[in-house]
């Protein structure tokens, strides 16, 4: 993933207006992964059930409610840049104030990957410790 702003763009926002262009960002960004996701598997098994609606017992059932309640969160390695992600659905990025003006373009979008990064990794552990309880 990359992150890139116009040129001269970048000491324009204000901290409040970044951290909301950025969560909607995020949340754009999953979903069309999902999306793509979802194209490949039909690609490849045509006849692939999508019905997230099916369930197969109870167990199923808590699985899917506990994957929905999955929380992370990161902050860039200068602690300015906090992302928090929900089942990474639904995300919210936060930047201190005189961030924008104190670091240098590259920094930021270098710590606000590095926080990305850092919560998709948090994410994937618990789906994993998730997977292990409910299915051992």
């Amino acid at each position: 993933m990359e992150i890139a702003f116009r040129p001269g763009e970048y000491r324009h926002y204000s901290e409040t207006a970044l951290a909301q262009e950025l969560s909607r960002l995020a949340m754009r960004v999953t979903a069309g992964y999902v999306r793509a996701q979802t194209r490949l598997i039909d690609a490849a098994i045509p006849d692939v059930l999508h019905d997230d609606a099916i369930e197969y017992g109870l167990e199923d059932r808590e699985f899917r409610r506990s994957l929905a309640g999955i929380k992370t969160a990161a902050r860039s390695p200068d602690g300015r840049i906090a992302v928090a992600s929900q089942a990474l659905a639904r995300w919210r990025v936060r930047i201190a104030d005189g961030t924008i003006q104190g670091v240098p373009e590259e920094a930021f979008t270098a710590g606000l990957l590095t926080a990305f990064r850092e919560v998709l990794t948090r994410h994937q552990a618990e789906v994993r410790k998730l997977k292990d309880e409910h299915y051992g």
